[in-house]
């Protein structure tokens, strides 16, 4: 049996919720996720530097976030920018 990946279009593996308290944006926030998603335990290192070193986004408009996971890039955006409109798309 072929293991599944996190980008499985089909998981095989249960989908087991559990909390998550990180800090976003300055502020710390509990969330959900599941072993099924990318870095489902915390922000990866590749994600907290682009968190730390990203200009700002746009205050207003659309953003996108390809490939979200669990979403800290999303949620980051969403609270770094309130008027904005915030997708977040993931394969699973």
């Amino acid at each position: 049996m072929e293991s599944a990946h996190y980008f499985s279009a089909t998981p095989a593996g249960p989908f087991n919720r559990k909390p998550l308290t990180v800090e976003l944006a300055g502020t710390t926030h509990t969330l959900q996720t599941s072993g099924g998603i990318f870095s489902p335990d915390g922000i990866d290192k590749g994600t907290a530097v682009l968190l730390a070193e990203a200009p700002s986004p746009a205050p207003t408009g659309n953003l996108l976030d390809i490939g979200c996971g669990w979403g800290p890039i999303a949620l980051t955006l969403a609270l770094r920018a309130p008027h904005a409109t915030v997708y977040a798309v993931d394969v699973n």
